[in-house]
């Protein structure tokens, strides 16, 4: 493929260009350092003569070398756009119907999935989430919580059974109003190159500077973010590397505030943070979930406590997940 070819020369550029061109560098310098230091002895050049050449043999190789360096960003640059022309071309597999979703219970009926021919993940789960209600998902790692999640915010679609919200089957629904009725909440939120309002922006992209402060301000994030050296216009690079995890995702918080969902469907967001920022997420959590329908994938039982129901997954049974009170 494209890809593999470009990323095949540039491997070729690093392993074949730049060593030969370092040690062409290496020998032609000790060659004139040799050359030199005979002329010096014999008193027929001077100390300064020899160092300006050496100087000026550095400056020929610099070029050479930069050349390699653009030569591999350019390799870079159109695998990455094979990359990206492979994605836009790719085909949307979870395609929107006409209706549109209003507020309800959320059901899940006889759900099972599984991921091309391997064993279902999920098998024959049935649950309902009335509105408001907290439900927390909980059980052994590899039992299928996680893939019950996505079926809920329809990722994916079932193999069997069906996914309702208000009585309409979220396959029948557009996906516009999918994703800003039902919204899901990774354990760390991916912040891409930009400003903190920019990410949150990505949430609506036709959000005023307001709309994003309001969506700060509601979680209790909107007074960190502004005390940056740069405010809400702080870049944080690619994945939000100059922020903490902890600030990655209240940004990703603000974007669900920015929507106002019906339904918040929570990879347990405080499981992976650092404890000086993990009150200030589970504080914009509480705020969040408040009038909310929430599920919650539970990775502790702290988390399972503050729910109103819990349901288990367990891979043994022929039931996946079953309700507990």
């Amino acid at each position: 493929s494209a890809q593999v070819s470009a990323w095949r020369r540039i491997s070729l550029v690093n392993i074949g260009f730049f060593p030969v061109i370092a040690f062409a560098q290496s020998l032609a310098l000790a060659a004139v350092l040799v050359a030199g230091g005979y002329l010096e002895r014999q008193g027929r050049t001077s100390v300064g003569t020899v160092i300006a050449f050496a100087l000026y043999l550095v400056s020929l190789f610099d070029p050479v070398a930069k050349l390699g360096d653009w030569y591999s960003e350019f390799q870079s640059g159109r695998a990455a756009l094979a990359k990206i022309a492979t994605l836009l071309e790719t085909p949307v597999t979870v395609p929107g119907g006409s209706a549109r979703l209003r507020s309800g219970p959320l059901r899940a009926d006889a759900l099972t999935f599984a991921y091309g021919n391997a064993e279902p993940a999920v098998v024959d789960v049935s649950l309902e989430i009335e509105p408001g209600e907290h439900l927390a998902l909980v059980g052994a790692t590899g039992a299928g919580k996680s893939t019950l999640a996505k079926l809920l915010v329809r990722a994916y679609d079932p193999d069997e059974g069906r996914v309702t919200f208000g009585d309409t089957d979220l396959r029948d629904a557009t996906l516009e109003s999918l994703r800003d009725r039902i919204v899901f909440v990774p354990q760390e939120g991916h912040l891409f190159s930009g400003t903190i309002a920019d990410n949150v922006r990505l949430a609506r992209p036709d959000a005023s500077d307001e709309d994003v402060r309001d969506a700060l301000r509601s979680i209790g994030a909107l007074e960190r973010f502004e005390a940056l050296p740069g405010g809400l216009a702080t870049d944080v690079r690619s994945r939000g590397v100059r922020l903490s995890s902890g600030e990655r995702q209240l940004v990703s918080i603000a974007r669900v505030a920015l929507v106002d969902p019906a339904v918040i469907v929570l990879d347990e967001a405080t499981s992976s943070l650092d404890p000086q920022t993990e009150a200030a997420v589970e504080h914009a959590l509480a705020v969040l979930a408040h009038g909310r329908t929430v599920i919650t994938i539970a990775h502790r039982l702290s988390t399972a406590e503050r729910a109103d129901r819990v349901a288990e997954a367990e891979r043994e049974k022929p039931d996946a997940a079953h309700e507990q009170s």
